[in-house]
Order: structure tokens, then sequence, then C-alpha cells
């Protein structure tokens, strides 16, 4: 019988971040799910990792030379066996209960796409900012019907998933928020969950500076405005765990 949920997690040199999604995953109250960790030929121990887990629930490594999220996020939609896709960021974390609160929204409200809200494991003033700042822009994005996500974190069923082309390989920044776009142009039903929230890593900010990062989002977001999702941009966003350090025990 095939799972309800596919999740699945691009990676690149994620050694120090996915073990804690991936126990996250392991501690889940809702456990009728796959895994499918698309890796870019890792040259860290992310793979090594990842077969740690395969003793726990079902997961499989799927292992490309193209290194690219949207391009992850597609093979593994293409490997997925489920009814419903989830796409998490290797660096993201959620609480026990998400996604039996995510199963639930789906049978219950009927959604064609979701994503939740967010919060910060961080104390840091700004920080707090930013993630309330980003839920409003969640909801202003539902009521305008401008639907606005991180790739952090997006549900949609696999048939609305496929039938929109899924991720656009040739956008190099706000893949995520297209795709939601899309889905909602083709008259895809939308919703966005206040609880449960997902954690969203500040590891970029923390690494580069809060305020030079936030300038650079700033401009990448006014380039799509300005120019489109597929106009070339001199600011770089790419993936990677490795320019991000910190401690992870692998349990």
């Amino acid at each position: 019988m095939n799972p309800y949920f596919s999740i699945i997690i691009p990676s690149f040199n994620e050694e120090h971040f996915i073990p804690k999604l991936l126990n996250n995953l392991n501690s889940q109250n809702f456990n009728d799910f796959e895994v499918i960790v698309v890796d870019g030929y890792s040259t860290d121990k992310t793979a090594e990792i990842v077969t740690h887990f395969k003793s726990k629930y079902p997961l499989s490594l799927v292992s490309t030379k193209v290194r690219g999220v949207s391009y992850a996020r597609n093979l593994g939609a293409k490997k997925s066996t489920g009814e419903i896709l989830i796409f998490f960021d290797a660096d993201t974390q959620i609480p026990k209960n998400y996604l039996d609160q995510i199963a639930q929204a789906f049978k219950k409200r009927r959604p064609h796409f979701l994503t939740t809200y967010i919060k910060v494991n961080s104390q840091k003033p700004l920080d707090k900012i930013y993630a309330a700042y980003t839920n409003l822009v969640f909801e202003i994005g539902l009521i305008i019907k401008v639907p606005s996500s991180y790739g952090a974190m997006q549900a949609v069923t696999k048939k609305a998933f496929f039938d929109v082309g899924g991720y656009d390989v040739k956008t190099k920044f706000g893949e995520d928020g297209q795709l939601f776009q899309k889905l909602c142009k083709a008259k895809y039903k939308f919703i966005i969950l206040k609880n449960p929230r997902y954690i969203f890593s500040l590891r970029r900010f923390h690494s580069e500076g809060t305020i030079k990062s936030l300038a650079e989002l700033a401009k990448l977001n006014l380039n799509i405005f300005l120019r489109g999702y597929n106009a070339p941009s001199k600011i770089k966003y790419q993936m990677g765990g490795h320019r991000y350090k910190t401690k992870t025990k692998l349990t």
C-alpha cells in the first residue's frame, strides 16, 4: 500500500543539519510516509547519515550530479509513491505532531496545496520580528490570491504538482513562491495553517549577517517583481550546508 505522504528533501553537504530533520521525522506521531532524500553527491557524511535512518522508516537516497533545489525536488517527486508531496529543506525542523496535523488538514479541508506559519529557534528581537513579518506576508498572499511560501515547507497533492509542471528549474530564486502562484492560477485550492509551525532556519542570516541577508532578499524579490522569475541576478542564492557550521549529534 502506498504511503499518504512522500517527504522530499534536497541535500548537498548537509551533515550538520539533516540529522535534526531526520530525527524529527522519526519522532512523529503520524507514520504513514516515505522519505526521499535527493543528494547532489555530497562530499561530506550526508549520504552516510541518511543511510543510517533507513532502519527507522521507509527512506530512499537518490544521488544526482545536478545540484539545484528545483531539479532535486522534481526528481524526488518523480520517484515518490505517496498521494501528497511534502517538500522540506534539509535544515527545517518540525514538532512531533506536525505531520499528523498536516494530514488532518488535507483530509478535512481538502486543499490541493498548503504551507504553515513559521517560527524561529532564536530569542533575538530582529529574528522574531522576521518570523512575524513572514507569517503576515503569507496571510496577505492568501487574501490577494498571490500565495507566498518558503521551500522550507511546501505540501501539494501529486496530481496538482505535475499538472502545473512542478518547480521551474530555470528559476534560480523564488521557485517556491512561483510554484504556489502557478497552482493558484490553475484554480487549485490553497490554505495556510497557523498551527502547527515549523522552525525556519536562520543559518544564512546568522552566517552572513541579518541586515545583509535581508537586503539581498529584498533585491532578489525586487528583481522578480520588475523582471520576472527567470531574470538573471548578480546575487547568487546557492544550496549547500557546508557554508554553515554547527554541531549536531546523530541518534
